[in-house]
């Protein structure tokens, strides 16, 4: 198993410890119910060894997880030490992705079709999930996920947050220009925040390499995290070659992107220019 912690084992450590703690109980007492070891409970809770489908299942009924919980929490045990969590057709707003944003102590996402998940409107975002062939009542769930998702960035102590946007985010309409004004003058209001920052990358600086979109996620005492997105595939990577290359790829678009302030200023005339339309 590698040092490096594998993304799918970090993400069922960090939910049953959730889970236990919602249900009011300690790591001894847990340990007690479980007839495990502290030591056993806290290495599963933290990552460091791999826990069985047997034994996740039990922590679930003593912590009285049932229904899509249980059925969530259940799917991450399955080859808890592969060394990437890729796939086709992974849902949209994945579970794991707000586990790993809540642990967070800073992300950067990189935008280069729409705005981040963490920065839509709901009428920007109903528009986005409407694309394909979700039903009415599917896009609902996913938007009102999207939304509960959004409140890292408003909690205390909220990751430090940077999105790289490119201009075609914002000259490509996503809907009615009412609707993109609205979006930009959210960006706005979240740029004045203290722990926000929203940098554009302007089309003058022409061509550039474009990994696509990826949020680049680092905590505490953990190793870091990167999350892509693509059509129809999406995963985590946690082997250092891979981040490294994205902290990389980071360093060169914040080079590209205009300052925090500048991009304020962007954001307004942008704004402007779709209220003239």
């Amino acid at each position: 198993m590698s040092e490096r912690l594998p993304a799918r084992m970090r993400a069922l450590g960090n939910e049953l410890t959730t889970m236990r703690e919602r249900a009011g109980l300690t790591t001894r007492q847990a340990a007690a119910r479980l007839g495990v070891s502290i030591a056993t409970l806290n290495r599963t809770e933290n990552a460091r060894r791999v826990a069985t489908v047997a034994e996740v299942s039990a922590m679930l009924a003593i912590y009285g997880v049932i229904g899509p919980d249980r059925k969530r929490t259940m799917g991450l045990v399955e080859d808890l030490d592969a060394p990437h969590w890729l796939a086709v057709r992974f849902p949209v707003d994945r579970p794991a992705l707000p586990i790993f944003e809540d642990a967070a102590l800073s992300i950067v996402n990189f935008a280069p079709s729409y705005v981040p998940g963490l920065l839509q409107t709901r009428g920007y975002a109903r528009r986005v999930l409407s694309f394909g062939d979700a039903s009415e009542d599917e896009v609902t769930v996913r938007l009102d996920q999207r939304i509960k998702r959004q409140s890292v960035l408003t909690k205390l102590a909220a990751p430090a947050y940077t999105a790289i946007i490119d201009e075609a985010v914002l000259r490509r309409s996503c809907g009615s220009p009412e609707l993109m004004v609205e979006q930009l003058r959210w960006l706005m209001d979240m740029a004045k925040l203290p722990n926000i920052s929203i940098h554009v990358i302007p089309f003058r600086h022409g061509l550039y390499r474009n990994p696509g979109y990826f949020s680049k996620l680092e905590f505490a005492k953990e190793p870091p995290i990167v999350y892509v997105e693509h059509e129809g595939a999406s995963g985590f990577l946690h082997e250092q070659e891979d981040t490294d290359e994205f902290h990389g790829l980071t360093d060169m678009l914040a080079k590209l992107a205009l300052s925090s302030a500048d991009s304020v200023n962007f954001l307004t005339m942008t704004a402007a220019d779709y209220e003239r339309s």
